[in-house]
């Protein structure tokens, strides 16, 4: 018997030069839904600042605090992001957690990301953040 993975809701728009890309669900709705949602957000490079050209990215995290799990993510940017967008799709149907995103082997070369992918660094963010929060206790 087969299973049916069902749907993230992924989508992107193209807004002049802005691609704005989601999967998942945004902290409000993780929140109304009855997760106990956290965020974080990364802001930098899709690439290594000594390159000639460079793009300003946004990406914001969502992930259950308790379980760790990605529940979505949104991303902001003049580079085209609609593929980490089906990265954090397949993060959600795998039931990936934030540890898992944050040392996930991939690509490196300089004209297409920074040595850690912005998806390590702003699952990196998280991890960082729950031990801030848990060390505050």
């Amino acid at each position: 018997m087969h299973s049916v993975a069902g749907s993230q809701l992924t989508t992107a728009l193209r807004f002049f030069s802005h691609t704005l890309a989601v999967s998942g669900l945004s902290l409000n709705r993780a929140l109304a839904a009855g997760f106990n949602a956290h965020s974080v957000t990364y802001n930098g490079a899709y690439r290594p600042y000594f390159m000639p050209s460079n793009a300003a990215i946004k990406i914001k995290l969502v992930y259950d605090a308790e379980t760790r799990k990605i529940l979505g993510a949104q991303f902001f940017g003049d580079f085209d992001l609609t593929q980490s967008a089906n990265a954090i799709s397949l993060c959600i149907q795998n039931k990936n957690r934030i540890d898992d995103l944050a040392f996930t082997d991939m690509l490196f070369n300089p004209y297409y990301d920074q040595p850690f992918n912005y998806l390590n660094l702003v699952a990196q963010l998280a991890i960082e953040k729950e031990a801030n929060v848990n060390n505050a206790h």
